[in-house]
């Protein structure tokens, strides 16, 4: 019992100067993280039946007297199934393998360049799931379950898992002649099963068949194949300074759902309509319509839907903010900033993700954005 209590997380790094070069590193490391789970798992605890559950209880709105009171109400008979949360009693702690490789050159005095590929593996996450649930079908929902006397139980489960590969290169000159450059591009992959403990705008982060979970296996919600990031500082003589921050990536994926209980399994399990083609081949990338809405249809009755989760890309992003700053500098040591900042200077309109209810009246149009171009003007008085 002592043994398995006993938690090894290794970490290995490694620098490697090829032939002496001072011009040239590779460096290249790994190691195993394990995760503090979080507060709501804790509590999830005292949430277990039979010493928590749901249970409600019709009492008259008019009734002058009330029919229940605090000695005897929860003897009272429930006007529907009782249900509850729980915790998979599977419990496993939740650990990260992670590994980088990277090489590492001056091209000059004031330049280098980098490249790098991280990859990561996560395994035993919590997520959430639903026990209870009865397979696909006619009749009474409540009579299919697997225990007819208690209705869906929301489940913390302990399956979770997700992994993430990147390559990136990055370029930076440092402070010289009056410029710096700091760029970093990355092209990555990021897949899991469940991309946050709860709903989103993204996705439900519910399985659509809990007997089923690998179904669930996708692009996580936050996966930007593309990314670029990059910043810039070129100081003007008057001491005056032009900044520039920008901020460019691919749109990451989304779920698209139905609201109906079509499967005819109860409320919980996030449910999906049939996907006959590709959604994102040519889509009238519209506000309107921003993906095919056509391959989509409600599946037969009885039955789940074949659209994949995640199955659907979103707009992306792209955002430059610019400054202009000034610097005074007076008798007695006294010093004055004026700064001018344009936020999102290019004004794009960063569309959020579509509404991606099937079967609804807004069912594949962006209904909001980001902000617009903003502009403000401060002062910074040092003494």
């Amino acid at each position: 019992m002592l043994f398995r209590s006993v938690r090894l997380a290794p970490r290995f790094g490694l620098a490697w100067n090829p032939g002496g070069s001072d011009k040239t590193v590779v460096r290249a490391g790994f190691g195993l993280f394990f995760n503090q789970w979080a507060y709501s798992v804790q509590t999830g605890l005292m949430q277990n039946l039979p010493f928590f559950f749901n249970k409600n209880v019709t009492v008259a709105a008019d009734a002058q007297r009330p029919a229940f009171s605090t000695a005897n109400i929860l003897q009272a008979p429930a006007t529907g199934t009782i249900g509850g949360n729980g915790m998979d009693q599977k419990y496993r702690s939740e650990y990260a393998e992670s590994w980088t490789l990277s090489l590492q050159r001056a091209l000059r005095r004031d330049w280098i360049v980098e490249a790098n590929y991280f990859g990561s593996k996560v395994v035993g996450a919590d997520d959430t799931t639903f026990y209870n649930i009865p397979a696909p079908g006619p009749g009474p929902i409540a009579a299919r379950r697997p225990n007819p006397n208690l209705s869906a139980l929301q489940i913390i489960h302990w399956g979770g898992y997700s992994n993430y590969n990147a390559l990136s290169v990055k370029l930076e000159k440092r402070l010289s002649h009056r410029v710096s450059v700091n760029a970093n591009y990355t092209w990555s992959k990021s897949m899991d099963v469940a991309s946050s403990p709860g709903p989103t705008f993204s996705e439900a982060n519910f399985p659509q068949d809990v007997r089923f979970r690998r179904a669930e296996k996708a692009p996580s919600s936050f996966d930007h194949r593309h990314r670029l990031a990059l910043s810039f500082n070129y100081d003007l003589p008057g001491g005056v300074s032009i900044l520039g921050f920008g901020t460019f990536q691919t749109g990451a994926p989304f779920t698209v759902n139905i609201p109906t209980d079509n499967a005819n399994i109860g409320a919980g399990p996030a449910q999906r309509p049939d996907m006959t083609c590709d959604p994102n081949v040519r889509a009238p990338r519209t506000a309107r319509e921003w993906f095919n809405t056509s391959c989509f249809s409600l599946p037969a009755p009885f039955t789940f839907g074949t659209a994949p989760r995640n199955g659907v890309r979103a707009p992306g992003y792209a955002n430059l903010d610019l400054a202009l700053a000034k610097a005074l500098t007076f008798d007695g040591g006294a010093r004055i900033e004026l700064r001018w900042e344009v936020f999102n200077a290019l004004n794009r309109a960063n569309f959020d993700v579509p509404s991606r209810i099937y079967g609804t009246a807004n069912f594949g149009r962006i209904l909001s954005a980001g902000p617009a171009r903003q502009m403000q003007v401060g002062a910074r008085l040092s003494f």
